[in-house]
């Protein structure tokens, strides 16, 4: 699926620099620059907090710990030094961290999990994760255009979920603390990926992948909820298989997981419904999200604000790229002044 190998930008311009083994504009040697300065600044945090971890209690650290540790700086160290051309071996790298979660994943299923932290307290919802790093590890080597939507989804909730976890056992420095900055780590070297230029160059083949690289606001609106939701889905099947702390709300997090799934895709694949979708499951999430902090025990609250850092944001911009979309959709068609306006802003969705 690979429109090329190795991907570099390539201009017409009578001014340009060598960037990085490659011909292109300045404007691309600096995103090219900004993005290995990212790579190696996600390389050298990472070896800098798991050692400040495993500083005086590396003897508490399991085999299965210092393995994920191990894969996860190799990976963040190798995104640092691969050749910013080189598009294919940045996804790759990507793709090799969802297919290691998906196989840490199913030893959960089958009942192997070799970590003393339980982070997947249902096996159904492992099987889901487990499924899902593999395919889209798959996809990524493949250059599926919505692996990398999927995957840099996953990564964004991998860092959040994380980061949270990370301040709440800051004081702890056991394997749950390990796994959580693990989480942390592989999340920002996925991220760090696939957001450089030419990676996005790579995955936008033809115009129906290109329109999502514009700035127009109803396209930016969509894409950051079609990411946000495909974040928050998982987040409410974890809630409701693993850690139901409001049980009446179960039903509705098992019904609106699949609904926003289905909205974040059908976005990505340029339909109309999508937006409208998301929309209104927005409004459904922000009710789950206050029925769940209704009904719960005082003293699970906190558990409540962590997943509502998942469920609020992607409520907020689907309902946000309802109404853009609403209006651009009513804006008035008739006229040249009208027929000009609407040429110079590109249609995002088909019908």
């Amino acid at each position: 699926m690979w429109a090329m190998s190795d991907v570099a930008f390539v201009c017409k311009a009578p001014h340009k620099v060598c960037c990085d083994g490659y011909m292109s504009p300045v404007g691309a040697c600096k995103a090219v620059m900004t993005s290995r300065t990212r790579s190696i600044l996600v390389a050298t945090l990472s070896i800098l907090w798991l050692a400040y971890l495993w500083w005086g209690h590396v003897g508490d650290a399991g085999a299965a710990v210092w393995l994920a540790s191990g894969l996860a700086i190799a990976a963040a160290v190798a995104a640092a030094v691969v050749p910013a051309a080189r598009a294919r071996l940045h996804a790759s790298i990507a793709g090799a961290l969802m297919l290691v979660l998906g196989a840490f994943a199913f030893t959960r299923v089958i009942g192997r999990w070799p970590f003393a932290w339980d982070a997947m307290p249902d096996a159904r919802y492992a099987a889901f994760i487990a499924t899902t790093g593999v395919v889209v590890g798959l996809g990524l080597v493949r250059g599926a255009f919505w692996a990398r939507w999927a995957a840099m989804a996953f990564a964004a909730s991998s860092m959040l979920g994380g980061g949270l976890n990370s301040i709440h056992m800051r004081h702890l420095r056991d394997e749950a603390a390990w796994l959580a900055a693990i989480g942390v780590i592989g999340g920002a070297t996925i991220l760090s990926q696939l957001v450089r230029a030419e990676v996005h160059a790579a995955f936008a083949r033809g115009t129906q992948h290109a329109v999502w690289g514009s700035r127009d606001r109803v396209i930016r609106t969509a894409r950051w909820a079609a990411i946000a939701n495909f974040a928050a889905a998982p987040m409410l099947l974890l809630y409701a298989l693993g850690q139901p702390v409001a049980p009446s709300t179960i039903a509705s997090a098992l019904i609106l997981a699949p609904i926003l799934g289905l909205g974040a895709a059908l976005v990505v694949m340029r339909r109309t419904a999508g937006v409208a979708v998301l929309a209104l499951g927005g409004v459904a999430l922000v009710a789950h999200t206050a029925a769940t902090a209704e009904y719960v025990m005082a003293g699970s609250l906190p558990i409540v604000g962590y997943y509502a850092a998942f469920w609020l944001p992607a409520a907020l911009l689907g309902m946000i790229a309802g109404v853009l979309a609403l209006a651009r959709a009513r804006r008035p068609s008739h006229g040249s002044s009208s027929s000009s306006r609407n040429e110079s802003s590109p249609r995002i969705i088909s019908q």
